[in-house]
């Protein structure tokens, strides 16, 4: 919750909201506004309240031509004389509407607050509704080399299974380690045996490899990888998308197969995306040096670059890396740029766990935004929504997309 007496903030929140009403704010101020919703519950039920039309109605009705003098001395009066900066036009009217309800609201909680009242009632947070869908978290199967598989999320933290002698264990974080101890020599001959993380639709998962480089796998992805890095390198498969941050071993190269592209690395950190229903591999460096494969074809990216390898075609694009949007996954956001309805769609279905039906001609619209994955698939789409340009209908777990 915003501190009362800055009033700074509170009325450059109600810019930002009057400008989401207006449906005029530009990326970086849906950006800020979406961090101020999220930063508090309280913030969110008061936005919620704001911008349900009868509220911002009943308050700006106070600014019709006639009122205006006596609108800004209510005003005045009701913010104990907080000066307000002259704008024009409907603008100002909604906005110095919004700027009394945020004043009122904080008011209200400054009283309760002292009288030591819970801060907000039943009646005042955003109900949920029965079928509402929230967003994915951390959820993956260990399928070890035997065949047996662990359901990791419903585990709790400690020692999972033995094998060769090491153990693989369930942090209190949620992750999966290898304590190895020193068991590699005793399968230096042996046949590698293999495990495989895999996150459904709705999961990521973070884990530490036997070498102990770091992965996070983002949904609808699976790792493959030995027990054990015996021989003279390391190498893992991958279907769908991960972040690596590689372990440093100059005598042990690190190697990742993503159906027909091999990336080799020393030490460094690089995504990959390499979903079964996608028709790219696309590797992003963003530390150290990493050398791509595939076929004859070989390539070598520095930090910043991204290449691209499409199924119909031979060789690799390589361009400018979008890093954010690259990263999102991992940072918790979904960030678009001018992207086809259809392809944002596919990463929100594998977030939400949701199937995706088409109704009618998508056109050739796009759309660009950043948004919270902590968001429910409601909010998402709501904010889709105020586009102008699409609709969806959500029955269950299927979504109706409509122009």
């Amino acid at each position: 919750m915003q501190n009362f007496d800055d009033f700074d903030k509170i009325f450059r929140i109600s810019d930002l909201v009057v400008k989401y009403i207006r449906k005029e704010l530009n990326m970086q101020e849906q950006s800020e506004l979406n961090q101020w919703i999220e930063s508090d519950s309280e913030n969110k039920a008061l936005f919620e309240r704001l911008v349900k039309e009868r509220n911002i109605e009943e308050e700006s009705n106070l600014f019709s031509t006639g009122n205006k003098q006596q609108a800004w001395q209510n005003i005045m009066n009701r913010t104990e004389g907080v000066e307000l900066k002259h704008r024009r036009g409907s603008y100002m009217k909604y906005a110095a509407a919004i700027a009394f309800l945020i004043l009122s609201f904080f008011a209200v909680i400054k009283f309760k607050l002292f009288s030591g009242e819970n801060l907000l009632k039943e009646s005042q947070v955003a109900k949920v509704e029965p079928t509402e869908i929230f967003p994915g978290g951390n959820k993956a199967v260990l399928t070890l080399g035997d065949g047996s598989r662990i359901v990791l999320d419903s585990l709790k933290d400690g020692n999972i299974a033995e094998q060769l002698g090491g153990i693989v264990k369930k942090t209190k974080e949620g992750q999966i380690v290898y304590d190895l101890s020193d068991i590699t020599t005793k399968i230096e001959s042996q046949k590698l045996v293999y495990n495989t993380v895999s996150t459904p639709k709705g999961g990521e998962y973070q884990l530490t490899l036997p070498d102990g480089t770091k992965v996070w796998l983002n949904s609808m992805s699976t790792l493959k990888f030995p027990v054990v890095f015996a021989g003279n390198e390391r190498k893992v498969e991958l279907t769908g998308e991960a972040y690596f941050e590689v372990a440093k071993d100059k005598t042990k190269p690190f190697f990742v197969q993503a159906k027909d592209t091999k990336v080799q690395v020393l030490g460094t950190h690089f995504n990959i995306s390499a979903f079964a229903d996608e028709t790219e591999v696309r590797t992003t460096l963003l530390e150290g040096s990493v050398k791509v494969d595939r076929g004859m074809k070989t390539i070598v990216l520095v930090p910043g670059q991204e290449a691209s390898a499409s199924d119909s075609k031979v060789g690799f694009t390589v361009r400018e890396a979008d890093l954010e949007k690259v990263m999102a996954w991992k940072n918790g956001y979904f960030v678009f740029r001018d992207e086809p309805l259809e392809s944002l769609m596919k990463r929100i279905s594998r977030w939400y766990n949701i199937e995706v039906d088409y109704k009618g001609d998508m056109g050739s619209n796009t759309f660009g935004g950043k948004f919270s994955k902590n968001s429910t698939l409601s909010e998402l789409l709501r904010s889709l929504e105020l586009t102008g340009t699409v609709k969806f209908k959500t029955q269950e777990r299927r979504v109706t997309v409509m122009q």
